[in-house]
């Protein structure tokens, strides 16, 4: 026969395992979701610049052939990708930010991925959307490229909160 397992009970000065991480994973949770609100307010903000530069650049070279649109839609992501880098390094994700020379280099491999959906998003979109009888180009083409943010946005978030900007890396309290 086995000897019965003691069992040792927690004292007033030992925190119960279970209620421990549990606490830990509910702050997580609101962390999660508080740093996913500030990305979404900078993504609003980047998304008055991408849509402001793309519809200056349209109206300045007014386009709807692919070539044309890629190149003014770049060159608008680019812009509202340089206004994230800023803003969500210093403010949604700072505590992980540490300006190295690693987190830059995933956030432009990051950018440039970025880029490449938003751009494929627009041009499958914009392909559709030309089908529509919603009005004059520039309407079919801020339509489409709202489709084309929402998609490259989301896959972003994910990319900068798991690989650039990940829980630990950062320095800074």
């Amino acid at each position: 026969m086995e000897p019965a397992a003691a069992s040792v009970a927690p004292t007033g000065s030992e925190p119960a395992a279970e209620p421990a991480r549990s606490r830990h994973a509910a702050k997580r949770s609101i962390l999660w979701k508080g740093q996913y609100l500030q990305f979404a307010t900078v993504g609003l903000f980047n998304a008055v610049v991408d849509l402001g530069i793309l519809n200056l650049l349209m109206w300045l070279w007014p386009t709807t052939n692919s070539t044309g649109l890629t190149v003014e839609n770049s060159l608008a992501v680019a812009l509202a990708i340089a206004n994230s880098y800023l803003w969500n390094s210093r403010w949604t994700f700072r505590r992980e930010s540490d300006g190295s020379f690693r987190q830059i280099i995933l956030f432009v491999g990051q950018s440039l991925l970025n880029i490449f959906i938003n751009d494929a998003a627009l041009l499958l979109t914009a392909g559709q959307v030309r089908q529509l009888h919603l009005g004059p180009a520039w309407v079919k083409i801020n339509l489409s490229k709202g489709v084309a943010m929402a998609f490259a946005s989301s896959t972003s978030y994910f990319i900068m909160r798991l690989f650039v900007f990940r829980p630990g890396a950062g320095h800074r309290t």
